[in-house]
């Protein structure tokens, strides 16, 4: 009798262990996927084959303009004996093409509070069609690990991962081509 009773007992808390479990279960496949139904905001979306002509960026470093001429070659403005690397302009081009958020402010009161009254980066692209687009990079938020910035000067602050702000915080000696990469390249 006492055998039987204690295998009853387990037999209880092992089934209460099972139902905790698959109720537990239950709920973080729930939050897995609210999590994934999260919204995602499109910043910019210029679609894969824009055709950008000109870039005039402002940062810490200076402020410099580089125009596509007709044979898709990338020249700076302020001084056309540069040597620009291509492939470096269209990596930083590419990251512009499509910017997305998972967060956004839409109720702010000024642009300081962000770093976007006066941004340290400031790109204004050209598209062939002859459309503009300004994005302001602001300050970092240590607490989502982003940076806030500024599309157009609409009424909408996204959050953006770092890629943004590596990308146009160069100055011209980084996009210039090296001797080292001209004799690898012959």
């Amino acid at each position: 009798m006492k055998k039987q009773r204690f295998q009853l007992i387990i037999l209880i808390v092992l089934l209460l262990v099972f139902v905790g479990g698959y109720f537990g279960l239950q709920k973080y496949n729930k939050d897995a996927a609210a999590k994934e139904s999260e919204s995602t905001y499109t910043a910019l979306n210029l679609g894969d084959d824009a055709d950008i002509t000109a870039m005039h960026v402002t940062n810490t470093n200076g402020e410099f303009t580089l125009e596509k001429d007709g044979d898709e070659t990338w020249t700076l403005k302020e001084d056309a004996t540069v040597d620009v690397d291509e492939s470096k302009i269209t990596t930083k081009l590419n990251s512009l093409k499509s910017i997305t958020s998972d967060q956004v402010v839409e109720d702010y009161s000024d642009l300081a509070d962000f770093g976007l009254a006066t941004p340290a980066e400031t790109v204004e692209i050209t598209l062939s069609t002859g459309d503009t687009h300004t994005i302001k990079i602001g300050d970092y938020n240590n607490t989502v690990n982003k940076y806030y910035i500024l599309v157009d000067d609409n009424n909408t602050i996204y959050t953006v991962n770092y890629i943004i702000k590596t990308n146009y915080g160069f100055s011209v000696d980084d996009i210039t081509t090296t001797a080292e990469e001209d004799t690898t390249a012959e």
